[in-house]
């Protein structure tokens, strides 16, 4: 870069330039004939030059320098030419190529000498040291077809056919250099063509290189570099008259790009598991691409989102979009999310002979992993890779395995299938079995059902004791227990039955018989003394009637023909007994089956007489006192307590009847007391009834 005091001298030296110029190339006609018109050759522009003081016309780069314009013309003719007219464009360029400035310039001098080259000097033109200039599209005229024409005459517009043209003319300002730069890139070194101007050829070279620049190697002493990177470039020229020039050139290169695709990042199941943004905010002017593009959101975005399925190393290219410029980076995701396998185990059946007490399902622990089982109920631990499932209902449980470093899970389930139904045992009814209803057993149980089996205890009276409904006919009452198993779970129940057995006969009936006679009563009676009961009932002809009542009275005589007990409750009866059984001895007293027989008592005796007894809710008592007296016949429970007072007052001697109504009663045992004068006699009563 030229200091900031070189580019004021540039600035003031180009102002004072114009000055000059404009003093030096006064002629300014502008109208030219065409160019086809200009046919004479006779005259040539072969050189321009700035010269200086000294032979090389030497100065110091970067200096301000002002030095007349010499033009040489060649005259091919044999006539010397009055005068030479240009007209054309200067343009001066820095060192590096580039236009500094431009403007018109004119001139017009002579004589031109025929045969011969003729050097014309005209104003003085400034410039830069180290600068190149050049006049370009140059229209020529020399002496006009007028006689001995000079530079206040000439015409441009009468100068054809002395005239021509000339596209343009390098000034020679002593030994230079021009610098054809071409810049380094991102992909490729720069270079320098350099191009010597002024001096004597041959030319040698030397080159240095400064700010970053370097020499390539085995190019120091070469004319044109190349292989640059970015840096200033000075050349010292040195031509044949020993003539030293030092020019420099500056090479530059485009900035470089860096690219930045993010941190390296983990995905597992827990921690970025939908991925993560890579990359940097988008830089206007670049453009951004990625790759591999599987698993970004974007694979042209400055930051996309990268979620790849696997571990993947992924580079993306920043490019400048002017220069073309482009860098790379990379980024890792690391995919941690291997999947986890896991085992619930294999379904089972739980019933009542298998897995009863449940099972355990389920892996053995890995180390890494928690487990949790849902639902809970029925689970030893819910928590546990490996719990003892014993539900109390069908459950299908399902296991979540979970890793604790990448957070990844899976599941899977098990089925417990609970086979144990309450079973329904059925023994059947309670049934009595008597000598007229069942008397040969029942039917018990139920209807077979298909997948069970039946087992009776205790076997005895049994048709069949693994039967679901066998007969039941003991001989004794018995309960029956019956267990129902379901063949495929092996569950069971039971039920039990009774079977009342009251089959058991009477006891042979004691009984009392009054035979009619010539001396006793007409009619005869027979009372049964036992058993006695409610559930009895009597007969005297051998079973073919019956009653309840034990007392028969009023029987004429030879009607008895078989004395039989039967329960009522079992339709049992007792073995018959005949009339020669009677026993009509009682502890308190004698019955008596007629209150109107005549009795003549003992001397001193007292009797009482109650028929019938057992009796239904009439009984007759029959009292006979030696003397006559005052007394009381009263009846009492078993509990001492008075139910009837029979008679109270008194008594003849003799014989005293006495009938009573009793209260109607089921059955009691009671005890009447007869109390005349000092004796007190006490005896038994029984009331039936229905």
């Amino acid at each position: 870069m030229s200091h900031p005091f070189t580019q004021t001298k540039q600035l003031v030296f180009f102002l004072l330039a114009c000055i000059f110029s404009s003093q030096a190339f006064a002629q300014t006609t502008t109208t030219f004939p065409p160019a086809t018109s200009c046919t004479s050759k006779d005259l040539t522009l072969v050189g321009a030059t700035l010269p200086g003081s000294d032979l090389c016309n030497t100065c110091t780069a970067g200096d301000s320098v002002y030095r007349n314009l010499n033009l040489r013309i060649y005259n091919k003719t044999g006539s010397t030419r009055t005068a030479f007219a240009f007209w054309g464009t200067l343009v001066i360029r820095n060192s590096n190529g580039t236009i500094s400035s431009t403007r018109s310039i004119n001139g017009c001098g002579g004589p031109v000498v025929q045969n011969d080259t003729t050097t014309l000097v005209f104003n003085k033109i400034g410039y830069v040291c180290g600068q190149s200039l050049t006049i370009k599209d140059l229209f020529l005229a020399w002496t006009d077809a007028s006689p001995k024409s000079t530079c206040a005459t000439l015409n441009s517009a009468t100068i054809n056919p002395k005239c021509g043209t000339l596209d343009s003319i390098q000034i020679n300002t002593g030994l230079n250099a021009s610098f054809s730069v071409t810049n380094a890139t991102c992909s490729t070194p720069g270079a320098i063509d350099m191009t010597p101007m002024g001096g004597k050829a041959p030319y040698t070279y030397s080159w240095v290189a400064s700010n970053g620049g370097v020499i390539p190697t085995g190019q120091a002493t070469q004319q044109d570099l190349t292989g640059l990177v970015a840096g200033t470039y000075t050349v010292t020229i040195t031509d044949a008259l020993n003539c030293r020039s030092t020019r420099f050139t500056t090479v530059t290169a485009s900035a470089p790009v860096t690219a930045n695709a993010g941190d390296d990042f983990t995905k597992t199941c827990s921690q970025n598991a939908n991925g993560k943004q890579i990359g940097e905010t988008a830089v206007s002017g670049f453009t951004y691409s990625w790759s591999p593009a599987t698993g970004l959101s974007d694979a042209t975005a400055s930051n996309p989102t990268a979620n790849p399925s696997s571990t993947t190393t992924y580079t993306v290219t920043k490019t400048n979009t002017t220069t073309g410029c482009s860098n790379t980076d990379q980024v890792v995701v690391t995919v941690n999310n291997t999947a986890v396998v896991v085992n619930a185990g294999d379904d089972f059946t739980k019933n009542c002979i298998s897995n009863t007490s449940g099972k355990q399902i389920g892996e053995t622990a890995v180390s890494g992993f928690t487990y949790s089982w849902s639902p809970a109920t029925g689970l030893s631990d819910a928590t546990a890779s490996n719990p003892t499932a014993n539900p109390s209902t069908t459950t299908t449980y399902t296991v979540t395995k979970t890793n604790t470093t990448t957070g990844c899970s899976n599941t899977d389930q098990v089925m417990v299938t609970v086979d144990n139904a309450v079973v329904t045992a059925n023994a059947g009814d309670d049934f009595t079995k008597t000598c007229t209803s069942n008397a040969s057993g029942k039917q018990i149980g139920e209807t077979a059902v298909s997948g069970f089996t039946y087992s009776w205890s205790p076997a005895t009276g049994l048709s069949n004791a693994t039967a679901s409904n066998p007969t039941a006919n003991p001989s004794a009452t018995t309960t029956y227990t019956v267990t129902k198993t379901n063949t495929t779970s092996g569950c069971s129940n039971t039920d039990q039955v009774m079977v009342t057995v009251t089959t058991n006969a009477p006891a042979t009936p004691t009984i009392c018989v009054v035979q009619p006679s010539l001396c006793g009563p007409t009619t005869g009676s027979v009372t049964i003394k036992t058993p006695l009961g409610a559930d009895y009932q009597y007969s005297i002809d051998n079973g073919g009637t019956w009653q309840t009542s034990p007392v028969f009275s009023n029987l004429p005589a030879g009607s008895v023909t078989g004395i039989k007990v039967s329960s009522i409750s079992s339709g049992c009866i007792s073995n018959g007994v005949s009339c020669d059984a009677s026993d009509c001895s009682q502890p308190a007293a004698r019955l008596v089956t007629d209150a109107t027989a005549p009795v003549v008592p003992t001397e001193g005796q007292t009797t009482v007489k109650a028929f019938p007894n057992p009796f239904s809710t009439i009984v007759k008592f029959v009292v006979t006192i030696p003397e006559a007296g005052k007394g009381s016949l009263e009846v009492y429970n078993l509990l001492g307590q008075k139910v009837k007072t029979v008679f109270q007052g008194s008594m003849l001697r003799g014989i005293n009847t006495f009938d009573v109504n009793m209260p109607l009663t089921k059955s009691a045992q009671l005890m009447y007391v007869l109390r005349i004068g000092n004796k007190t006699i006490t005896g038994k009563l029984l009331q039936l009834n229905q």
